[in-house]
């Protein structure tokens, strides 16, 4: 009956509360007992000095616009990319700050918000009062003017720069429109007195130089010079943290931090895809190509670019198969996916753009929630209406996705699966005084399976010492606390791995809030203290 399973409840209830005790008490003694032992984990010898960054940055391509901090890195000459990129000067432990750097030039015009970058931003960019500085630093990023007059003056031998050069000028100066408005550019640029480094005054060479450098070099937060050293990679080992005015948070600077253990002698690298990061190979490939004229590659091509012909390298594998659809790796080419090659290649495009249309539904709630901060957890029904919605159309798509996929550790399903925390987050955070405790309940039955299922395909894909695995790791123990807490059969009724019982939820739960706290301590929210120690005092 109705009353001896609330009965039951209840007792669950009090053995849950029970064991959450347990393991509170014993994570405060783990958590005491770590810091008793951090003296003793593995650190870098290097420590930072005004001295030493003022030696350092000076062999840096621009001696003149220091970053703010550069950490155990140099730049050496390298075969990929630019023919340059970080490399490591000791073996580093993951959480390692690599670089501060502020936005050498901040944000892009509005026209170019959401578009690719165009002449509308070099015109931005002569209409500041640093123009010919910042023109004048943008010789040394790739691709270089001294590359650029080179190629044009028939003395590279090199492909590459026949593809990442002559190729892309051509194709951005085919039409009538763009070539007056380069003329208009070169025009302006004259009035006010904007010349390169060695005086001359800018040509259309010059011009499209430029807007080639913004599209390789830029990110969405603005256009960085030292940042642009790192080099792309499918498996990256640093991570990237953009300027934030959130809460009060307010970081003006992008960092960037080692991911896991880097050797010495090891490149840095980055992954260029900012937001989303969770692509399919094919869109990625695509974007790549567009964006920075280089190409991840097909099947083979694509385990090269991944070194999993050089070692058994897990992760690597790992992000390999999170491309497989039902075992097969999709055809593609540098344009995307190919129209005849079989039923595989829809599936992923088809779930990316019902991605994409739901991450556009969620910006605009969120955007609808904050703008009306004073209402709280009394928003209309429709609102409310419209945010349960989305959470169930997610919810749906991942059913869909799994299905279509085959492929349960799918990069698209991570992205599935994270969309749908976030929606979850939305509707408890500005809902809850319309969510009864059933609605309540059930949504976190939703919304941890799929926390489980992201957490486990980012161990696999970015290394369990990633800042993604703490954050998902934190909604899992919060998850659990919730359901522990409130509902401990509907907890029991998911049959999670690992979960079959309310001592294991509990030792599951507590697991999860230790690694959560062991990864952000790897990932201290120190930058500001990097930076004053090395400034001059």
């Amino acid at each position: 009956s109705s009353d001896s399973d609330d009965d039951n409840d209840g007792a669950g209830r009090e053995e849950a509360t029970r064991l959450m005790q347990q393991y509170n008490t014993q994570s405060a003694q783990d958590k005491q007992s770590s810091i008793t032992c951090s003296s003793n984990s593995t650190s870098i010898s290097y420590q930072p000095s005004f001295h030493d960054q003022k030696q350092r940055t000076a062999l840096l391509p621009w001696p003149n616009n220091p970053p703010l901090y550069l950490g155990p890195a140099f730049v050496e000459k390298l075969t990929l990319g630019g023919g340059r990129g970080y490399v490591a000067t000791e073996d580093l432990p993951p959480g390692t700050c690599i670089l501060i750097e502020e936005p050498f030039v901040k944000g892009w015009s509005e026209q170019q918000m959401g578009k690719r970058l165009g002449l509308e931003s070099i015109q931005h960019l002569f209409e500041r009062d640093n123009a010919e500085s910042i023109v004048q630093c943008m010789e040394e990023l790739h691709p270089t003017k001294e590359k650029v007059d080179s190629v044009y003056q028939g003395n590279s031998e090199d492909p590459l720069d026949k593809i990442q050069i002559v190729d892309m000028i051509s194709s951005v100066d085919s039409n009538t429109s763009h070539y007056r408005d380069v003329q208009s550019l070169i025009a302006y640029a004259k009035d006010r007195g904007i010349v390169n480094s060695d005086g001359t005054t800018l040509n259309s060479t010059d011009i499209n130089r430029l807007l080639l450098t913004m599209r390789y070099n830029g990110f969405d937060s603005g256009l960085y010079l030292h940042f642009s050293i790192f080099n792309h990679d499918e498996d990256p080992n640093c991570i990237k943290f953009r300027p934030t005015s959130e809460g009060t948070q307010q970081r003006h600077y992008s960092e960037a931090r080692t991911t896991r253990f880097v050797k010495n002698g090891e490149a840095l690298t980055l992954h260029y895809l900012e937001n989303p990061r969770e692509v399919s190979h094919a869109t990625r490939r695509k974007i790549l190509w567009d964006q920075h004229m280089f190409d991840i590659g097909d099947e083979d091509a694509f385990k090269k670019f991944l070194r999993l012909t050089e070692d058994l390298n897990t992760r690597a594998k790992a992000v390999y198969e999170s491309e497989l659809v039902y075992g097969s790796f999709p055809d593609s080419n540098r344009t995307g996916m190919e129209e005849d090659s079989g039923d595989n290649q829809p599936v992923a495009s088809n779930i990316e753009k019902s991605l994409d249309d739901l991450e556009d539904m969620a910006v605009e709630l969120q955007a609808m929630f904050l703008s009306k901060p004073d209402e709280g957890n009394s928003m209309s029904s429709t609102s409310f209406e419209r945010a349960a919605a989305l959470e169930l159309t997610v919810w749906e798509l991942i059913t869909a996705a799994q299905a279509a996929l085959g492929n349960n550790n799918h990069i698209l399903l991570s992205r599935c699966r994270r969309l749908h925390l976030e929606s979850v987050e939305v509707l408890l955070e500005h809902c809850s005084s319309i969510l009864d405790n059933k609605a309540s309940t059930e949504l976190m039955a939703r919304f941890l399976p799929s926390a489980r299922s992201l957490l486990e395909s980012q161990k696999l894909r970015l290394g369990i010492d990633h800042t993604d695995v703490a954050r998902t790791s934190n909604d899992i123990s919060m998850g659990i606390q919730a359901l522990l807490s409130h509902a401990p059969k509907r907890l029991l009724s998911l049959q999670l791995d690992g979960m079959r019982s309310l001592d294991q939820c509990s030792r599951f739960e507590h697991s999860c809030r230790k690694e959560k706290e062991r990864i952000e301590t790897l990932f201290p929210k120190d930058a500001d203290n990097i930076i004053a120690m090395v400034k001059i005092k």
